[in-house]
């Protein structure tokens, strides 16, 4: 278990509605039946725990890259649990997300944070690299096909 991230398309005539209520969209199943047959419906991403690399990674300039709003947030601990973070993307905000993402450049993303961690921690980032730069292309793949199609999407960190 732990914390992982997903995200979802959302049609740009339901951005404004998903902000109100965003667990509408994550938890009902039928809306996503419904809003095209499945082999139009755009799939999700799922990133799962290597969100929170790949939010290191797209942090460390000032300001952060376009691309970081993809992952941007934390989820609110509280007792033993957490609370999700939940954002809503618009048409506009994933285009530039998606252009941001064509631009990237790994190798200085990760040139640049192993240079203000620790030996330790940029010896653990090494060995997850692979698996990083796999859930970027992912999200990178995501992010051009929703832009493409002139989607939104939603996200939760939980």
């Amino acid at each position: 278990m732990g914390i992982s991230y997903f995200a979802l398309p959302v049609p740009p005539q339901m951005v404004d509605i998903a902000r109100i209520n965003p667990r509408a969209f994550l938890a009902d199943e039928h809306f996503w039946e419904s809003w095209s047959p499945p082999a139009h419906r755009p799939e999700g991403l799922y990133l799962d725990k290597s969100w929170r690399d790949i939010a290191d990674l797209l942090a460390g300039t000032d300001p952060p890259r376009d691309a970081y709003e993809l992952v941007r947030g934390e989820v609110t601990q509280y007792g033993y649990g957490w609370i999700p973070y939940d954002r809503v993307l618009s048409a506009s905000q994933v285009v530039a997300v998606a252009q941001d993402f064509a631009r990237l450049n790994v190798a200085e993303l990760y040139q640049a944070r192993m240079t203000i961690v620790s030996p330790d921690w940029a010896a653990i980032m090494d060995g997850r690299r692979t698996g990083v730069e796999d859930y970027l292309q992912d999200a990178r793949r995501f992010t051009a096909r929703l832009a493409g199609l002139g989607l939104g999407l939603i996200y939760s960190i939980g």
